[in-house]
């Protein structure tokens, strides 16, 4: 059977990982933008109230959603490994055993969430608004999404490791545009919030069906649904391999989530879009932030793993590279944000919402804190996941313990009753895991942890710190306060950069290897 010249170059480019990476980079830019257009539309069509509603129940199915306990990471580490060592046999039978895992978890975390369903909107102080309709409706569309999320994990991850890296860029974003597209025309049209979940459901549905296809065209004979094998012996393998990423990953999600579920039960729904919009500036910066260590990792991953002390040293040098990258991107960001997040609110919303929504400048200061903070951290928290022996068990452990810090140190300041006091909370928090797992990274390396953590967490909190004390004492509601403020963060910038350790010659090799990404 010949395939056209098209379908040829598809299949020659699924696993090219340049190709991924400018697709990757272009959807992501274009789904920050349209999904600034759709929180703008959702919140005009739902209002407040509806919208606030929205968001904590989608934090409650995100929770829920991870129920794949971490074994998502361990299906796709399982199958890289066999695919290249040639043992397909082996990875068919434990493929076998991983999908009984997959499907008991999937019905056991859909099931929970459908009996917790009748009781959740009261517990989570959900009370009876017009347009709403039935909450314990809404949470057993939800079920059905948590139910669906592990079996995306399974697929997700075995695709993945098969090299279906460019495949699924564009459907995914195709299909997130079109589920968007879906929820605003619910809204319009008034309907319940229950019914306003579906087009999530139907698109998680038709991810399925597609990274199934992407599997089945790669390998084939990887694409089955049948035998299911449950065997004591591989559940209890993965529990132990997957533990520890479970808890990074329930870790990681406790920093992101806490703040949405105790401004909703402390203060109500209706404040919740007014803390998360503020934020959207800063989430954005760090899903581009991040997305430079999803990038780096794999080639320092098989750095770290190399019997050679040269290819261990280099891992180093190039997490230390990655680590000034993210921090200086950080800085610069977050004296963007605190000088231009109000415009950026008018443009986005409109005069009169923005200034129904705007925060204080307090709220602004930890938010900016939270992102130079956050940004800093991530090559430090991926390096240390990756060393041999127990680091993944201390990445898991320090960011476990920190995620209940900052459950605690919020839940102190919804009781408080200081909105302000949850986003510092998330500082406090984050800045503990940074110095933790900064200390322990560099205690295997034999570095000097002070300069490392100065770089990367303490300097950019000060500049954080006197770039608000500027804004404070010279808000940016003239051209001249907006100028000279502007000349305070270069300033600040300046101190950054200097201190980080660039020169000139860095900044040429950062951009000699950025445009190696687009050569041949």
């Amino acid at each position: 059977m010949t395939h056209s010249p098209f379908i040829g170059w598809l299949k020659q480019q699924r696993s090219s990982t340049r190709l991924a990476f400018v697709l990757q980079t272009g959807s992501r830019v274009f789904g920050a933008v349209t999904g600034l257009l759709w929180t703008r539309l959702l919140l005009g069509a739902m209002g407040d109230t509806l919208f606030g509603y929205f968001l904590a129940y989608q934090t409650v199915v995100t929770l829920g959603g991870l129920g794949d306990l971490g074994m998502g990471g361990a299906i796709g580490l399982k199958t890289g490994q066999d695919l290249g060592r040639g043992d397909e046999r082996g990875l068919r039978d434990f493929l076998a055993g991983a999908r009984a895992v997959f499907l008991l978890l999937a019905l056991t975390a859909g099931l929970g969430l459908l009996a917790a369903a009748p009781w959740l909107p009261d517990w989570l102080s959900f009370t009876a608004t017009n347009g709403a309709g039935s909450f314990p409706m809404l949470f057993v569309v939800g079920a059905a999404i948590v139910a669906l999320t592990p079996l995306l994990s399974y697929a997700g991850n075995l695709s993945h490791a098969c090299g279906n890296l460019m495949w699924p860029v564009l459907p995914t974003f195709l299909l997130l545009q079109l589920t968007m597209a879906g929820h605003w025309l619910l809204a319009r049209a008034g309907c319940a919030l229950w019914v306003q979940a579906l087009p999530y459901l139907v698109t998680g549905l038709a991810t399925l069906a597609l990274t199934w296809l992407y599997v089945r065209w790669s390998h084939p004979r990887l694409a089955e649904f049948l035998p299911l094998r449950l065997d004591r012996r591989l559940v209890r393998d993965l529990l132990e391999k997957s533990f520890w990423v479970y808890l990074c990953a329930l870790g990681s999600m406790v920093f992101v989530t806490t703040d949405r579920l105790l401004i909703s039960a402390g203060f109500g729904p209706a404040a919740l879009p007014r803390y998360q919009l503020n934020y959207k500036f800063c989430e954005l910066a760090l899903t581009v932030i991040i997305l430079a260590g999803f990038v780096s990792m794999p080639k320092i991953t098989q750095w770290l793993a190399s019997p050679a002390a040269e290819d261990r040293a280099r891992a180093i040098k190039e997490a230390l590279r990655l680590s000034r990258f993210q921090t200086l991107l950080g800085v610069a960001i977050a004296l963007a944000y605190l000088l231009v997040n109000d415009v950026f609110m008018r443009l986005w919303l409109g005069e009169a919402k923005s200034e129904l929504l705007r925060a204080p400048v307090a709220w602004q200061m930890a938010f900016a804190g939270t992102l130079v903070v956050t940004a800093g951290a991530d090559a430090t928290v991926q390096l240390s996941g990756r060393i041999a022996g127990d680091g993944l068990r201390r990445a898991g452990t320090a960011i476990g313990l920190t995620g209940l810090l900052n459950l605690g140190l919020s839940y102190c300041a919804m009781k408080a009753g200081s909105i302000t006091g949850i986003a510092v909370a998330t500082i406090i928090a984050q800045t503990g895991l940074s110095l933790a797992l900064c200390r322990f990274v560099c205690g295997r390396f034999g570095l000097s942890w002070w300069p490392w953590a100065w770089r990367s967490c303490i300097l950019p909190l000060l500049a954080v710190a006197l770039a608000g004390a500027a804004r404070l004492r010279w808000p940016p509601d003239s051209w001249g306060n907006a100028t000279l403020l502007a000349g305070i963060y270069a300033v600040i910038l300046a101190v950054i950069v200097r201190g980080s350790g660039f020169d000139l010659a860095f900044l040429r090799d950062e951009w000699r290897l950025l445009c190696g990404i687009f050569r041949r």
